[in-house]
């Protein structure tokens, strides 16, 4: 018994290593050895390849290919360069300027018990963006789910400075009632394009009637605030690892760190 189940093993693997391999698919060309499906429910979300990537060249020439590597593919970030061994050196298949991630919205805090204090909300990104070129519009929903500008857009001002890893946090802080303590949308421009960088809602999606977002839907952030649970001093914030909005999650009940990296957040 235990002969024939080795045996039946060595026949499956021999079987599957002469046969063609799909991923995403489970039918693959017969025409190759292996076939990467852009889809693989149908057709109801896609998604690309992607070349193994090293931030420099540096960690490109520690992987230190011989003449019989011909043909590997790499992407090094630091020159934004599709690069293949030509058994001899690496050659440029095509170069792209590599674009830098854009800022986002990294806490908020809009309402406390008693009295709203400390106000605001907080900017992330890469070191040295020139936040002159931004401005947060305000819409209130007033709990209709549609929303309209509330007040002038307050344009932002300085230079996001660096925190250590190449990003970081610039806040602006506004009076009391400077945020709406019902649902809010705000919406992230770039002045330069008119582009609404993020639409984001709390305690309710919204619809933008007018303005620069006009016609988006926001995303509600999942978390709020209150007048009757929310302690003075904490904010809405981003918790997580990364260097996108995307890499992070939102939270509440934490001690306000406008202008500060948020705590359980590392931005790399």
């Amino acid at each position: 018994m235990r002969y024939s189940a080795i045996t039946s093993f060595i026949l499956i693997f021999s079987f599957s290593c002469i046969s063609q391999v799909g991923i995403g698919t489970i039918t693959p060309s017969p025409r190759s050895v292996l076939e990467i499906s852009s889809s693989s429910n149908g057709g109801a979300s896609y998604g690309g390849f992607l070349p193994p990537r090293v931030s420099t060249i540096v960690q490109r020439n520690m992987i230190s290919p011989g003449f019989s590597d011909v043909g590997m593919l790499i992407f090094v970030e630091a020159i934004g360069c599709l690069q293949l061994w030509d058994g001899d050196s690496w050659e440029n298949i095509t170069c792209v300027t590599v674009a830098t991630p854009e800022i986002w919205i990294n806490e908020i805090h809009y309402d406390n018990i008693g009295t709203d204090t400390g106000e605001g909300f907080e900017i992330a990104g890469v070191a040295g963006t020139d936040l002159n070129d931004y401005q947060m519009v305000r819409y209130s929903g007033n709990g209709a789910g549609f929303a309209t500008t509330t007040g002038v857009p307050i344009n932002l001002t300085g230079f996001i400075p660096n925190e250590g890893t190449g990003f970081g946090t610039l806040a602006t802080l506004l009076p009391a009632n400077g945020l709406q303590n019902d649902d809010e949308g705000l919406a992230l421009v770039k002045i330069s394009t008119g582009n609404v960088i993020q639409f984001l809602s709390y305690e309710d999606s919204l619809i933008a009637t007018n303005g620069p977002a006009m016609g988006m839907v926001s995303e509600n952030i999942g978390v709020s605030e209150s007048n009757t649970t929310t302690p003075v001093g904490t904010s809405l914030q981003l918790v997580g690892t990364g260097n996108e909005y995307v890499d992070f999650t939102w939270t509440t009940g934490s001690v306000a760190s406008f202008g500060a990296t948020n705590t359980g957040q590392v931005i790399n």
